[in-house]
């Protein structure tokens, strides 16, 4: 299989190197603006000793070469996702597209309409869903082992602060960062999340404030057996990086993300403190982006369905949005 990758960031890379050790694929190509930086990609992954796949400089854009391929990896910056779904799903090419789709509910909800009508399947890259921590805390709770649910605790705290040039193109801490709760938290539980209290600062970097974004974010939300969900995310954890979710029941509490490598500290004697923790997303959830890959590899190849098509984004993005709108009014905000 021949399969493209546009983006070439942190998240570009990391599915690029995934692609150059999966079985099923023959060669990467990649796609870039900048020649220098696709140049250097490629000599980054055709050094790796345990690479099984060629990987290839694309000779022009991706609207010329994407017939060639048999998938497309899209890891761009937000406001290019939909451009590059609809290139591949309107020219037959499965694709692997990172979250969100779009920043805009209208156009999200028309796109997933147009592209689901096509042969194409487009999955979007809500990693979590693919994490092995995830999946089973889903498992305990579809199998009644933490009994009647009645809190979930998330924590979405990034190591390393996003490069200030992202920053007014990343779509916002709640459409960027804290989008990954909203998709996990109803796909954990089971329950529909019908009300948004969230509360926003700016406590770190102050080029947040001049975009009108925070670095510090919380949400409270409501599921709709009236258990809540208490979500946190920050832009810089100088501990590591620390994203776990935690699922409280009458039965039985379970969590996932708590391993020897989650930045906490205990203050009890004789607790040790962890000797290394997790750098960054990609290192919090390299098996997750692996399996993730994988999948994709699947699906493209007609052996596995989709798991996260356009439309799986809708409810994440509403959430976001009346996030979005309870920081400004300072109320809670109903879902419909």
């Amino acid at each position: 299989m021949r399969i493209g990758v546009i983006g070439l960031g942190r998240m570009g890379m990391a599915h690029a190197a995934n692609l150059a050790h999966h079985p099923g694929v023959d060669t990467v190509v990649l796609f870039g603006r900048d020649p220098g930086r696709v140049d250097a990609a490629a000599s980054a992954l055709t050094e790796s000793p345990s690479r099984t796949g060629e990987v290839e400089v694309a000779a022009g854009g991706v609207e010329t070469a994407i017939t060639g391929l048999d998938g497309l990896v899209v890891a761009t910056t937000t406001a290019t996702h939909s451009q590059f779904a609809r290139l591949a799903a309107h020219s037959g090419v499965p694709s692997l597209v990172e979250k969100p789709l779009a920043l805009d509910l209208d156009e999200l909800t028309a796109l997933s309409a147009e592209l689901d009508a096509l042969d194409a399947p487009v999955m979007v890259g809500f990693h979590r869903r693919y994490d092995t921590g995830y999946r089973r805390l889903r498992q305990r709770v579809e199998e009644g082992d933490a009994g009647t649910l009645r809190l979930v605790r998330g924590t979405s705290h990034d190591h390393r602060p996003l490069p200030l040039g992202y920053i007014p193109v990343s779509g916002g801490v709640w459409r960027d960062l804290l989008i990954h709760d909203f998709d996990i938290v109803p796909w954990i539980t089971g329950e529909r999340v019908v009300a948004v209290e969230a509360f926003a600062s700016v406590l770190d970097e102050p080029e947040y404030a001049r975009h009108g974004d925070a670095d510090t974010a919380v949400a409270v939300l409501t599921l709709e057996s009236g258990a809540f969900a208490v979500l946190s995310g920050t832009r810089r954890n100088g501990a590591g990086q620390d994203v776990r979710t935690e699922v409280y029941g009458t039965r039985g509490t379970f969590e996932a993300g708590l391993d020897s490598r989650t930045p906490v500290v205990s203050t009890e004697p004789g607790v040790e403190p962890p000797s290394a923790t997790h750098d960054d997303f990609t290192d919090r959830f390299a098996s997750a982006f692996r399996n993730e890959i994988d999948h994709f590899v699947r699906m493209a190849s007609g052996e596995a369905g989709n798991l996260t098509p356009p439309g799986e984004g809708l409810s994440s993005l509403r959430i976001a949005m009346a996030a979005e709108e309870s920081v400004r009014s300072g109320r809670q905000v109903a879902l419909r």
